[in-house]
């Protein structure tokens, strides 16, 4: 028995003009959601990862503290939990699967939490590599000037240094 949900997204119109058939986001959830609502932090994952490979952030006594946040960790589309080459039926089944973008997977995580939750604001959006590109479609596509993003990247030349971002500025470890 799966450790996650799915998230029946039904037909999807892409960011290219396509519709994909019957969409499915999996996604897992850590932590209670509190009355208010205003406990959600967003996690996405990373090209190829899944939900498991990023439980290692979350714990009690750790920055995703489910003991005080509602985390939900969005499986990007493409990684073999939600819809994916390997599990999308004809005709848009392993090298016909359709490109989503950044965007695509964003738009699906944010209704998932409106139709599922009713969770209509965040906390924070915290993702590293292709999570982080995810944090910053998140800013983009859903302004909120009480939210948090704090995308994680990886520089390519110096791989010791990371820089993390946020909507009051970004600095380097």
């Amino acid at each position: 028995m799966p450790d996650y949900q799915i998230f029946e997204a039904g037909d999807v119109v892409l960011q290219s003009g396509l519709t994909y058939r019957r969409a499915r986001l999996a996604y897992k959830t850590y932590g209670v959601l509190d009355a208010a609502k205003s406990n959600v932090i967003v996690y996405p994952t990373s090209y190829g990862a899944q939900h498991y490979d990023l439980e290692w952030a979350i714990g009690s006594g750790r920055a995703l503290d489910p003991t005080k946040y509602f985390i939900v960790i969005m499986n990007k589309f493409g990684n073999g939990l939600s819809s994916s080459p390997s599990n999308t039926p004809p005709p848009f089944d392993r090298a016909r699967y359709p490109h989503f973008t950044m965007a695509d997977n964003v738009g699906a995580q944010q209704r998932m939490l409106q139709e599922v939750f009713s969770i209509e604001r965040v906390k924070l959006v915290y993702g590293f590599s292709m999570g982080a590109q995810q944090a910053f479609h998140w800013g983009a596509l859903f302004p909120e000037p009480r939210r948090a993003h704090r995308p994680g990247l990886r520089l390519g030349k110096r791989p010791h240094r990371t820089i993390l971002s946020s909507s009051k500025g970004s600095r380097r470890h």
